[in-house]
């Protein structure tokens, strides 16, 4: 396996800022009470045992496994009525760890690249609560990142994320929320030991998402998403990596009490043209309004 073919697997298995990075769930983009803070943490499990190179399976024990935290805090802000800023931040943190052919990547734990975001959402209808919303996102190249390592949470470049929401009130009871994004990477300057640089074109995901309220206090929701693009090349050689990858995903919502909230999603890969693909995907989120 060619050294920059492993550089890239290295940075496909970051669960945390890979594929999925700012993977949203329904309700995500609803319009949040102005000055109040909100503070979420996130476990992400997930594993991977099967790799694909040009739409073909190459591997069926290419087993990876991540385990992902991650700390997120926001303090909505009225810009104007009907206008919410939400800035915030993203902390990830967590294990990689490898196993079968990808066990040559080794394992790695340490904490994944600083991201701040200042969505905004517009209120459209405040009886139906509709809401459309523009989030831009700067991912900080903070993490924990070693060129000599196969394997890195940290990505040593600059990222910013622009991400487009609609959310849709058919009633009390339904909802549909839409989401769509477009992803820019710098390069990396560091990405082999011997410095080899590492470029990519933009990414882009789609996604879709139906919720039925089941009650006042549950949600039950299911969806998914396509990712397209992200080819990369290493010292301007084409790694022919671009990706094209569908996932589906359940979960349900719960208020525990009118401030604290539970959340749980469950989800695989459906399609994988190029990398590794998810088998199982387990996120747990706890948010707290104070």
């Amino acid at each position: 396996m060619r050294s920059h073919t492993v550089c890239f697997i290295a940075l496909a298995c970051c669960a945390a800022q890979g594929a999925h990075a700012l993977e949203v769930a329904p309700g995500d983009y609803e319009a949040y009470p102005p000055n109040a803070n909100i503070a979420l943490l996130y476990y992400q499990h997930a594993e991977t045992s099967r790799y694909y190179q040009d739409g073909r399976r190459t591997s069926n024990d290419f087993g990876t496994t991540s385990d992902i935290g991650l700390f997120r805090y926001i303090h909505p802000l009225a810009l104007a009525p009907h206008i919410v800023l939400d800035p915030q931040f993203i902390l990830p943190f967590g294990h990689l760890s490898t196993s079968g052919d990808a066990s040559a990547l080794g394992d790695r734990t340490g904490v994944g690249d600083l991201i701040v975001g200042a969505p905004v959402k517009f209120v459209l209808d405040e009886r139906a609560r509709n809401t459309a919303s523009i989030g831009p996102f700067l991912y900080v190249p903070t993490g924990s990142y070693d060129a000599s390592r196969a394997l890195n949470i940290g990505e040593h470049r600059w990222k910013f994320l622009l991400q487009f929401a609609y959310i849709h009130h058919f009633n009390d009871t339904w909802a549909v929320d839409t989401v769509a994004d477009v992803q820019f990477a710098g390069h990396n300057r560091d990405a082999t030991v011997t410095g080899g640089t590492l470029a990519e074109k933009p990414r882009y995901e789609a996604q879709a998402y139906v919720r039925y309220t089941l009650s006042g206090t549950t949600t039950l929701w299911g969806g998914g998403g396509y990712v397209a693009g992200a080819r990369q090349t290493l010292d301007g050689v084409d790694e022919n990596n671009r990706l094209s990858t569908s996932y589906g995903r359940l979960g349900v919502t719960q208020f525990m009490t009118p401030t604290t909230q539970v959340q749980a999603i469950v989800g695989s890969d459906l399609s994988v043209h190029q990398g590794s693909r998810e088998r199982l995907r387990i996120d747990l989120r706890l948010a707290k309004v104070f």
